[in-house]
């Protein structure tokens, strides 16, 4: 009778982990969709308010900045007060920023709401990621944040097709709706149905604590490389999400064609995650992010080689962003995790700075690179990843033999 009760007990543990997690990344989601929802109603937007397409894409660059920035605030003040209530305050935010989009009649107001969305949904994300650092051991967190990866690979391919639809039929600001009932949502079910995870706060945070906090993560060796490595490659990833686009011009591709042969490195991604959760990460986050990482850098070689030897063609540019997808999504999950947990009792400063590095290496990568003429040669945009993967494998190598040298010791 006691055994059965146990085991009643542990098959309920298991349910409501399995429903934690599922909610989690719909959390971590909803910063991809606050951000691909509005990507196809840009041109309207930029015609409406007569500005320049500079000024529209300021509307996805504030976004990202406030998505990085507002990591690096709430990661800390997680650590002492939790992260249910950041998770609630940032939710709220996140879904008044959508809702002002709706009530914006100028571009200047339009431009302060997607500040004032990117910086709810940066709580969304990294309270995401700190919660299943919290809930798991490692190896296990690393398997979860697979499942939260999968789901939030999904949804760019879905946003764009679904924000396509929405602008179509009902405007521009039919997106932001969508992602003001979604901030709505998880601000709801987060009140009424999610505990706190994170048991061992901070007594005190102030600027003395917050210095304390970031000094300890920043000469932590096995966080910074991870965390490095884990930025510079979601960094590629979204280089060649921003330029790939004017070579798919250059190839006479359409928009609907591009969207179709961009969907296949997204697809890698969450088939990537997908075998990783299922079959890979007990064997070692260290050991599957490195292979993951290697695998990255494979599909770039190939794809320097279709370059260089000039036989590019739509789809020699999509079967190695494919196949780069495939090693990204090993390599994510198990990096992130990977830096989160070595950051220990500062496992939310830790998300708040990993998830911000990735924001900025990505923008900071993507000016980079179009800067020095990425956009026009597809040559300079390879061989620039390719030396972004070399420099992410030399982090991670360092990180693996660390982390057994300390053990050893």
């Amino acid at each position: 009778m006691k055994l059965d009760k146990l085991t009643e007990k542990q098959y309920k543990n298991k349910q409501n982990a399995v429903t934690s997690v599922g909610f989690i990344a719909l959390t971590i989601a909803s910063p991809v969709m606050g951000l691909v929802l509005l990507v196809p109603a840009i041109p309207e937007i930029v015609n409406k308010f007569s500005v320049s397409e500079n000024v529209g894409q300021s509307l996805i660059t504030l976004y990202l900045i406030a998505l990085g920035l507002g990591q690096l605030v709430y990661g800390i003040a997680s650590d002492r007060f939790g992260r249910r209530p950041i998770l609630l305050i940032g939710s709220f935010i996140f879904a008044v920023g959508s809702g002002l989009t709706l009530i914006s009649y100028s571009i200047e107001t339009l431009l302060a709401c997607r500040v004032i969305q990117g910086l709810g949904a940066a709580a969304c994300l990294s309270m995401g990621r700190a919660m299943i650092n919290d809930n798991f051991v490692r190896e296990e967190a690393a398997k979860h944040m697979s499942t939260a990866q999968t789901i939030q690979s999904t949804v760019p391919i879905i946003s764009v097709l679904f924000g396509g639809v929405l602008v179509e039929f009902f405007g521009w600001k039919s997106g932001m709706a969508v992602s003001c009932i979604a901030g709505l949502i998880i601000f709801f079910i987060t009140l009424n149905r999610i505990t706190e995870t994170h048991k061992n706060k901070l007594s005190k945070i102030n600027i003395i604590e917050i210095a304390k906090a970031y000094g300890e993560i920043l000469t932590n060796l096995t966080f910074l490389s991870f965390a490095i490595t884990c930025g510079m490659q979601s960094g590629m990833f979204y280089v060649l999400a921003g330029i790939l686009p004017y070579h798919y011009e250059a190839l006479g591709q359409s928009a609907l064609a591009f969207g179709f042969w961009f969907s296949i490195m997204p697809i890698g991604f969450f088939i990537g995650n997908f075998i990783n959760r299922r079959y890979l990460v007990m064997r070692g986050i260290e050991v599957v992010a490195f292979s993951g990482s290697l695998i990255t850098l494979s599909s770039m070689v190939i794809l320097l080689i279709a370059s260089y030897t000039g036989n590019l063609s739509p789809i020699l540019i999509a079967l190695p962003c494919g196949l780069f997808g495939f090693g990204n999504g090993i390599l994510i999950s198990n990096a992130t995790i990977g830096a989160i947990s070595a950051a220990g009792r500062y496992a939310g400063t830790g998300s708040g700075f990993t998830g911000a590095w990735q924001m900025i290496a990505g923008a900071g990568f993507g000016v980079l690179i179009v800067g020095i003429g990425g956009a026009e040669s597809m040559l300079v945009t390879v061989s620039s990843v390719i030396i972004i993967s070399i420099t992410s494998i030399i982090c991670l190598s360092y990180a693996f033999v660390y982390r057994y040298k300390s053990n050893d010791n």
